[in-house]
């Protein structure tokens, strides 16, 4: 994988400036450059997240709904 999750991740929230946990296992799911998947997938995406967060580059703003800053 040539881009780290966090990058495309970041991408996303840059295109869309709100974003449901499904909207974007729904998409890394079908992305062709990610060679893991199901619960290992979700994994790495939460765990994105959750640095993205911390980073202050986006916050929670329901339940698995979150906003870039």
């Amino acid at each position: 994988m040539a881009e780290s999750m966090i990058k495309l991740i970041r991408k996303m929230f840059d295109e869309n400036k709100e974003l449901t946990l499904k909207q974007i296992y729904d998409s890394l799911e079908e992305n062709s450059k990610i060679e893991i998947t199901g619960n290992t997938l979700k994994h790495r995406i939460r765990s994105s997240i959750y640095s993205l967060k911390k980073g202050n580059f986006v916050k929670r703003i329901t339940a698995a709904t979150y906003q870039k800053l």
